[in-house]
C-alpha cells in the first residue's frame, strides 16, 4: 500500500470531487463502447484505478460485470453509493496498481483511464503496473491506456484558475524535461473559508518509451488516436490512447 508521503494518497479525496474538472466523461464512455463494443454480454471488465464510478458504473449498465480497483477508501465508497443509486452492481476492492489482489487470466478486458499510469517514483514501477494487467488479462484480452500527449502537456499554460460549487480553484503547472515529470501545484478556497494546497506529479511518456514498455509486458499495441473521438495523434493532440492486446504468453 502506498505511505502516508505519497501525494496520491492525499491528493485523491472528498476535496478532489468537489474542484476538479472532469468535462471529457461523456466523450470517454462514448469510447469505452467502441472499443469494448465485441465483449460479450456479462464479460468481466477491470477498471483500474476506477476512482469514483464514473467509468464503472456505466459499464455496468451496459451489462458487463464490472470489478474496480482503487486505493482511495473515499472514492472507492463514493462509487458503491453511485452504483446503488443506479441500480448496478460492481465489485469493488482496494488495491496497489502494482501489484492487483486478482487472478490471474480472470479478465477479458480492462482499463486504465485518465492519465493514471506515471504516479510512481521510477519506471520500474510503472512497468510493474504493465506487468499486473497483463497478468490478469485472459489471452488476447483488451487493454484500454488513456494518457495525456506528452507534447501537448509540454506545451500547455503554466497556470490555469476556475470555480466549480463555489470553490475557487487556482493551479500551477510545472513541467521538468529531464524527469518527463508533470507537477500540478493546486490551492483551493472554499466558500467557508477553508484554504488547501494539493500537488501532483505524474511521469509521462514519449512515444517509444510506452512502446517499449507495453512489448515487455506482453502487451500489443492494435491502435493509436489522439483524441476519444479517434484520429492520429499530433503534437496538439491532447491525449496518447493505446488499445492493446494480451499475447498468448504475457
Amino acid at each position: 500500500m502506498a505511505s502516508a508521503q505519497a501525494w496520491y494518497a492525499r491528493y485523491f479525496g472528498a476535496d478532489y470531487l468537489r474542484i476538479y474538472r472532469l468535462a471529457d466523461t461523456g466523450e470517454q464512455l462514448a469510447f469505452l463502447r467502441e472499443a469494448l463494443a465485441d465483449l460479450a454480454p456479462g464479460a468481466r471488465v477491470l477498471d483500474l484505478p476506477c476512482g469514483h464510478g464514473r467509468h464503472a458504473v456505466e459499464l455496468a449498465r451496459w451489462g458487463w460485470r464490472v470489478v474496480g480497483v482503487d486505493l482511495s477508501p473515499t472514492f472507492l465508497a463514493t462509487a458503491a453509493a453511485a452504483a446503488a443509486h443506479a441500480g448496478q452492481r460492481l465489485a469493488l476492492v482496494r488495491g496497489d496498481m502494482r501489484r492487483f489482489p486478482l487472478s490471474d487470466a480472470a479478465f477479458p478486458a480492462a482499463i486504465c483511464m485518465f492519465t493514471s499510469l506515471g504516479y510512481f517514483s521510477d519506471d520500474a514501477q510503472h512497468q510493474a503496473v504493465l506487468d499486473e494487467f497483463a497478468r490478469v488479462l485472459m489471452p488476447r484480452g483488451r487493454f484500454v491506456l488513456d494518457l495525456a500527449n506528452i507534447d501537448a502537456v509540454r506545451a500547455q499554460p503554466t497556470s490555469a484558475e476556475w470555480e466549480r460549487d463555489g470553490v475557487r480553484v487556482c493551479s500551477r503547472y510545472l513541467w521538468d524535461e529531464a524527469t518527463r515529470r508533470a507537477t500540478t501545484q493546486r490551492e483551493a478556497v472554499f466558500a467557508d473559508g477553508r484554504v488547501e494546497h494539493y500537488e501532483s506529479s505524474v511521469r509521462l511518456f514519449e512515444a517509444a518509451e510506452i512502446e517499449t514498455m507495453l512489448a515487455r509486458a506482453g502487451l500489443a499495441i492494435e491502435r493509436v488516436q489522439g483524441a476519444y473521438t479517434g484520429g492520429p495523434v499530433t503534437p496538439e493532440s491532447r491525449r496518447r490512447i493505446l488499445i492493446c492486446a494480451r499475447g498468448e504468453h504475457a
